[in-house]
């Protein structure tokens, strides 16, 4: 098991497998069997990254437009 380098940490394989499962709208199963763990984990912190982005630029008024992730997928 690997743990992931992040500031909220998934170092449990079966919350990373429910995280991406409820991320992507997919079974845990069918995810296991498309992906390795190693590139679910490399997602999850791809999201996570994107994800502390967002909240800064909507935290920071200089910039002149909103920062929108939409339909992002990793994977």
């Amino acid at each position: 098991m690997m743990i992931l380098e992040v500031d909220s940490m998934i170092n449990d394989e079966e919350q990373l497998l429910a995280y991406m499962s409820k991320f992507y709208k997919t079974s845990s199963i069918e995810l296991k069997q498309k992906y390795t763990i190693s590139e679910l984990e490399d997602a999850y912190n791809e999201i996570h990254q994107k994800t502390r982005y967002q909240k800064y630029l909507d935290k920071n008024k200089s910039f002149p437009s909103k920062y929108v992730m939409k339909e992002f997928s990793p994977l």
